[in-house]
């Protein structure tokens, strides 16, 4: 059964909690990195080389593709459905895909999701105002094909230099959900919650830890 979880929520996600399910991750893993339009290519390429450097996959890009005009919303504030999003690659461009495994999303533009205190109850977190439509960073489905990662939020209040390393942090969290990674307590892991806060994500390291990277049979450091 497929699950989603938050992941860097205030701005990064993964819904639904992961299960016990994890992909060996190896050199033939085949991750296609889909830009959609209004994406940075210098930005694409970025990720592309972070994919190859931290899990040892193969990845590429395609060319960038229009954002279904569906998952548009404006609740809040003018967003796009990240849930929406990676449904949308899942289901309309991974089958387009034979040797890829994973596929995911870089848009600029802010996504949002809707948080849960309870996902199978569908209760959504107190004050609901406020969680409704919650900005993300990020959102994939743990384990899964899909993932998305907005660059939206990542560059405010920082450096241009750390901007980009928040890029490849949230990216390889969000395809660690995809791999069947849960988030993890070790506070130096990428696959830490950020628990609604950037300062999280500025203060792990860009890398697994050795839990994280036995999981999906990726050898120890």
């Amino acid at each position: 059964m497929i699950k989603w979880i938050f992941l860097f929520v205030v701005a990064s996600s993964c819904l639904f909690g992961c299960q016990k399910e994890h992909k060996k991750v190896s050199e033939d893993t085949v991750i296609l990195v889909q830009p959609f339009e209004g994406m940075d290519n210098a930005l694409v390429d970025t990720v592309l080389t972070t994919f190859q450097e931290v899990y040892g996959v193969k990845a590429y890009a395609k060319s960038a593709i229009a954002i279904p005009s569906y998952s548009f919303v404006d609740i809040k504030s003018p967003r796009y459905r990240a849930d929406s999003l990676i449904r949308f690659l899942r289901d309309s461009i991974y089958p387009q895909h034979a040797n890829v495994d994973h596929i995911l999303g870089l848009i600029d533009e802010d996504i949002s999701t809707t948080k849960y205190s309870n996902f199978k109850k569908k209760e959504v977190k107190s004050p609901s105002s406020k969680y409704q439509d919650w900005g993300i960073y990020g959102l994939g489905f743990c384990p899964g094909k899909t993932a998305i990662v907005s660059t939206h939020r990542l560059k405010k209040g920082t450096s241009k230099e750390n901007f980009i390393l928040r890029l490849k942090k949230v990216s390889c969290h969000e395809l660690g959900h995809n791999f069947g990674l849960p988030h993890c307590p070790n506070t130096n892991c990428i696959m830490q919650d950020a628990a609604e806060t950037i300062k999280t994500i500025d203060n792990v390291a860009l890398q697994l830890c050795e839990a994280c990277r036995l999981k999906i049979g990726l050898p120890a450091k």
